[in-house]
C-alpha cells in the first residue's frame, strides 16, 4: 500500500485516512477513494491530497492514527 506524503506541505507526525472523490475521465465519472495520508494535521493531509490528485473533489477525514499506530479518533 502506498502511502502520500510531501515534506515540503506538512511535517509526517499522523497517519490520515482520507476519502475522496477522484474523477476519471472528461465524462465526469468519479470513484471513491480511501487514501492513507502522513501529515501533522488534516487540512495538510487534504492539501497533500489535492496536490497528489488535482481532479479529486469531496474530501472528508476518516480517522486518524498516531505515529504509532494507536487509534486518536474515528
Amino acid at each position: 500500500m502506498r502511502v502520500l506524503m510531501n515534506l515540503a506541505i506538512e511535517p509526517t507526525l499522523h497517519l490520515f485516512e482520507v476519502s475522496a472523490h477522484l474523477m476519471l475521465d472528461p465524462s465526469r465519472q468519479a470513484v471513491q477513494r480511501v487514501l492513507k495520508v502522513l501529515a501533522d494535521t488534516p487540512q495538510g493531509a487534504v492539501r497533500i491530497v489535492r496536490n497528489s490528485y488535482p481532479h479529486s473533489r469531496k474530501h472528508q477525514i476518516l480517522a486518524c492514527y498516531l505515529g504509532a499506530g494507536q487509534n486518536m479518533a474515528a
